[in-house]
């Protein structure tokens, strides 16, 4: 009898619909949020302030439900999720000290607190409710690069640490909806570096490894019922969604494949009824490289691209100082909201030849080569997430911190080599400094008011000159030129729009180029530093970010292509 009721309830479930349809396309933060389990609106950031809105799903308006003020530039919120009634929403916010807080805020936008500030946590992570509503499932990523796994009281922000991780983070952690256990990802026992999927008990004593397996399984989610967990895995050789059956914690059986290839899909929520809400990464990036006159318009001949392996995950190319290779950043596998896997790929362009470094970072923000082409100056985090700036072996891969920064994110410190590679020239918040690889003393080259934004290092050929980008609030943009041994800095350019995304110098060492992303419309100009008017210079198509100058002068590297995060749904999908 029973037998013949689960097969009556797997062909009910083969035979019903499976539904997927986008719910909405927007910035990255829009998929930083999750569905209210009522299935009515989704919280996410918005785009234009950085507060904390909801999107209801029916009309499609976003709704603020923070208000930040002329004295909040730099805050904004971050991670959310919605509570168990629909009433409240647990978020993560960026304050003025620059650590971030878990707040609590109703629905209609009332009665918002602060439910646990911590400087010493640096990194707060709201990722589920309790069935009861009267606690928060939060990841604490600290300064000293422990993780932590934790429960915080909403009555008086209490917290209970159930399991410390190291340097290690899961990408996804859920509640079971009994609010007996809890189901996360992390890397696998042995040192394997796939991450495998965990329960462990609300009160701590125990834990199972629910999925093992050599592919990376993660993003783990309980279904309303409790009865299954599902997650992601690319065992299949695509990323695809699978379920597996659970009873007291414990897998029952095999995992089950639900749907094949759903791409870079990072999994929000669920409601009630079933429905699963997911982030979507879409669109693609490529590394082009294009002749290059800087003199005449338009800038651009023909641009061909730099590599067919491994193509729409390439970006951030750099020359190396003989001008025979071109490395470029390339995704591989799994990433987690924004901060993507990479290798750096090292193309011959004469040859065809390519080979891929994987420096043990945890995250590869950029590169440069040095001067000898030795090294590489890699901009990220390791693997206990300690951002800042690391030295690559171009031919090993072997890596060795050279500065390292306890308020840097993932994306660690922005710097350059000096010329004769015994020094880096870096960016400290609104500080420019020089620091000795030998000695690690360090020098002040230029500092600015605390609200001044800097980027965009780029040494002059000769290496006697420094060009950096400083902005300050919403005030216009200026490029400015120093010595690069210390001393005044003068303006050379306003970018009267903002928004600038790169400086170059020519090989020759009179203009500078510069690019911005124009609001949609990217610009990019050739500054003369001996005078005369600026140059508004032609863009290829789909252009991103910065390019970077060829040593002959000729040719220019640059990644083009369109990217896009969207909200997706799935629904009719569950036994």
């Amino acid at each position: 009898m029973r037998a013949a009721s689960t097969l009556a309830l797997v062909l009910l479930w083969l035979s019903s619909e499976v539904a997927i349809r986008r719910i909405c396309e927007g910035p990255p933060g829009t998929i930083l949020g999750g569905p209210s389990p009522d299935g009515r609106f989704l919280s996410c950031l918005d785009p234009e302030t950085g507060d904390l809105a909801l999107l209801d799903l029916a009309s499609g308006q976003r709704r603020r439900l923070t208000h930040k003020t002329s004295a909040q530039p730099a805050e904004f919120a971050y991670f959310s999720v919605v509570s168990p009634d629909s009433r409240r929403v647990a978020y993560a916010w960026f304050n003025q000290e620059k650590f971030y807080e878990l707040r609590v805020v109703e629905a209609d936008g009332s009665d918002s607190r602060i439910l646990y500030r911590n400087e010493e946590a640096g990194f707060v992570q709201p990722s589920a409710w309790s069935p009861d509503g009267k606690e928060i499932l939060t990841l604490f990523f600290r300064k000293d690069s422990i993780s932590q796994i934790a429960l915080v009281s909403t009555a008086d922000g209490s917290v209970r640490v159930l399991k410390s991780l190291n340097w290690v983070y899961p990408k996804k952690m859920d509640f079971s909806p009994d609010g007996r256990f809890i189901v996360y990802d992390s890397f696998g026992r042995n040192d394997a570096r796939e991450r495998d999927i965990f329960v462990l008990s609300t009160d701590g004593s125990r834990e199972v490894a629910l999925v093992e397996h050599p592919a990376d399984d993660l993003f783990p989610l309980w279904s309303p019922d409790g009865r299954r967990i599902l997650f992601a895995s690319d065992r299949a050789g695509t990323m695809d969604l699978w379920m597996i059956p659970v009873v007291d914690g414990k897998p029952q059986g095999s995992a089950a494949l639900v749907r094949r290839n759903l791409g870079r899909i990072l999994p929000m929520g669920m409601t009630r009824s079933g429905a699963l809400f997911y982030g979507l990464r879409t669109g693609t990036s490529d590394v082009y490289v294009a002749s290059f006159d800087p003199g005449a318009g338009p800038v651009l001949g023909r641009a061909v691209l730099a590599s067919h392996r491994s193509p729409g995950g390439n970006s951030a190319p750099e020359w190396s100082p003989d001008g025979k290779l071109l490395a470029y950043l390339s995704r591989r596998g799994t990433e987690n909201f924004g901060q993507e896997a990479r290798v750096v790929s090292i193309c011959a362009l004469e040859t065809g030849e390519e080979r891929d470094l994987a420096p043990k970072l945890a995250h590869l923000e950029s590169i440069r080569w040095s001067r000898d082409g030795r090294y590489f100056l890699a901009a990220g985090s390791d693997r206990r997430s300690r951002g800042g700036l690391y030295r690559v072996d171009v031919r090993s891969g072997d890596v060795a911190p050279i500065v390292q920064d306890e308020l840097a994110t993932f994306r660690g410190l922005e710097g350059i080599w000096s010329a004769d590679g015994e020094d880096v020239f870096y960016v400290a918040r609104s500080e420019i400094r020089l620091r000795s690889l030998q000695t690690a003393q360090e020098k002040s080259l230029y500092l600015a008011a605390d609200s001044t934004r800097i980027r965009h290092l780029a040494l002059a050929p000769n290496g006697s000159r420094l060009a950096f980008v400083s902005s300050e609030g919403t005030q216009a943009e200026v490029l400015r030129v120093m010595p690069a041994d210390g001393g005044a800095a003068r303006e050379v350019f306003r970018l009267a729009g903002g928004g600038s995304t790169g400086a170059e110098w020519t090989p020759d060492g009179r203009h500078l180029i510069l690019t911005a992303s124009g609001e949609g419309n990217p610009e990019i100009w050739r500054v003369s530093l001996e005078g005369g008017q600026p140059l508004k210079m032609a863009i290829p198509a789909d252009w991103q970010g910065s390019l970077r100058v060829h040593p002959d002068g000729r040719r220019v590297a640059f990644a083009a292509g369109k990217t896009r995060s969207e909200v997706w749904v799935m629904e009719n999908f569950l036994p």
